[in-house]
């Protein structure tokens, strides 16, 4: 269980690390390109919060895999 649970938790951290890549790359922050919108937001706000989006996920999962019993009471 425990080898299981630390590969998941590699398995996250790789998806983090590639996530963040991507928000300082061309697909998510391209230059001069506001096209196409949605909901009258540029793709370069929809694209970053989508990214965001993905960090929150990301530390969710993390939490569950992670939680312990040992607990302050």
């Amino acid at each position: 269980m425990k080898k299981r649970r630390v590969t998941l938790l590699k398995i996250l951290d790789g998806l983090a690390i590639l996530a963040f890549i991507a928000s300082f790359s061309p697909l998510v922050t391209p230059e001069h390109i506001t096209e196409p919108f949605i909901m009258g937001m540029p793709y370069t706000l929809w694209a970053g919060l989508l990214v965001s989006f993905l960090f929150v996920i990301l530390a969710y999962l993390v939490s569950i895999i992670h939680k312990e019993d040992n607990n302050a009471d």
